[in-house]
């Protein structure tokens, strides 16, 4: 099959455990750069003279370039093959980071960030692409689900990377860090990796690409998972926290131990649902991850104290987790393996979305009646949600 040739020598590659270490590497950091920053926004601003709107501005550009360049990044993996589009994604994460470090202007902070956001694109479009080709037979979703648990490692680590590295060596220690794991992952890829393979003959029109797979239904409610898991993440991140202060006056650092154990059941549930799907279909995951994730906002709302946050907060992880181990490889197998890149573009893009709509969303029903509207609304849409996917969904 023309487009095939990267793909068939990834997965036939002798060091293929070193080809899915870069590929998941590359997800961790890129995962970890999103909350590197926020515990050195004060010396930020000490440092930048910048506003809380200008630092929320610095923020967003590096969800900016992510949500503008996922379709064509993903197109370019398919169509000029993954390995260059990973290094070129490395080296510009490293590039945005080393100038974060050397930053002292708001201007140049924005500009690095968005660098950092362009990089970040590039290499977890690739770099997921990439674990995909490279699985062995029969463990596309445990591998796909050892990738996302590399992303909720990355998630706990960012945050608190940027704060230990700070306080014990310097503001630009976390960054410089980051440089440095973004350089040895191209490296490492440059030595590694097969060498890329540009797609023969012309290449289907995306946006024809794009209807087939939807009209596809693991296609369908692949893309239609990603966007409410990841705009119910974006609600609870906003719910919860403001809640739990309200309700028990909970401190920042307790809140924010409650949600990287949210983090750790995901990454500790992903590869296991992975494989349970590459075993038994993705169906039961993707019924087990809406339905848990229903339950997780009811217990939310109901349990009482910081253990009964503790226990909403990690039946969430583990629903989050379920739902993403069936809809992320739903995706990739109705994109398939010559337009594989695009349809990872798509779940960047899709996931993006979502997480821009949850917070505004959640943010909204706490000012109209508070936290347990939010709870419930959410809880019932996806129990909703949950049956609706019982009955139409693909089969097992």
């Amino acid at each position: 099959m023309p487009g095939s040739v990267e793909a068939a020598d990834a997965a036939g590659h002798p060091r293929r455990g070193a080809i899915l270490a870069i590929a998941i590497g590359a997800v961790a950091v890129d995962a970890a750069l999103l909350g590197l920053i926020a515990p050195l926004l004060p010396l930020i601003e000490k440092r930048t003279g910048a506003s809380d709107a200008q630092l929320g501005f610095a923020l967003a550009a590096y969800a900016i370039p992510i949500a503008l360049l996922s379709l064509p990044f993903g197109r370019a993996a398919d169509r000029f093959g993954r390995k260059g589009l990973l290094l070129a994604g490395l080296l510009l994460v490293a590039a945005g980071s080393a100038l974060i470090a050397g930053s002292r202007t708001l201007e140049l902070l924005i500009a690095a960030r968005a660098i950092q956001g362009v990089g970040s694109a590039a290499s977890w479009i690739s770099a997921l692409a990439m674990v995909s080709d490279a699985a062995p037979p029969g463990r596309r979703g445990e591998s796909i689900g050892g990738a996302l648990a590399a992303t909720g490692i990355g998630s706990i680590a960012g945050p608190a990377l940027g704060g230990v590295a700070a306080d014990a060596l310097s503001y630009e220690a976390p960054f410089l860090i980051a440089c440095a794991c973004g350089l040895g992952l191209a490296m490492a890829a440059v030595i590694v990796l097969p060498r890329g393979v540009r797609r023969s003959g012309p290449a289907a029109p995306a946006f024809g690409v794009l209807i087939r797979a939807l009209r596809d239904r693991r296609g369908a409610w692949g893309a239609v998972i990603t966007l409410v898991s990841s705009a119910v993440l974006g609600l609870i991140e906003v719910v919860a926290p403001l809640d739990l202060d309200a309700r028990l006056g909970l401190s920042a650092s307790v809140i924010g131990l409650l949600f990287a154990a949210s983090i750790a059941v995901d990454a500790a549930v992903n590869p296991l649902a992975g494989r349970w799907g590459d075993r038994r279909g993705r169906l039961w995951p993707a019924i087990g991850g809406l339905g848990t994730t229903a339950v997780s906002a009811a217990l939310l709302a109901a349990l009482p104290g910081v253990l009964g946050a503790a226990v909403g907060l990690g039946v969430f992880g583990a629903g989050f987790a379920l739902s993403f181990a069936a809809a992320v490889p739903w995706l990739d197998e109705a994109f398939g393996e010559r337009e594989r890149g695009l349809g990872y573009g798509v779940l960047n893009l899709l996931y993006a979305a979502g997480y821009a709509v949850g917070p505004a969303l959640g943010g909204w029903l706490l000012e109209l009646s508070g936290a347990d509207l939010a709870y419930a609304l959410t809880a019932t849409a996806l129990a909703a949600g949950t049956l609706w996917l019982w009955w139409t969904g693909p089969d097992a």
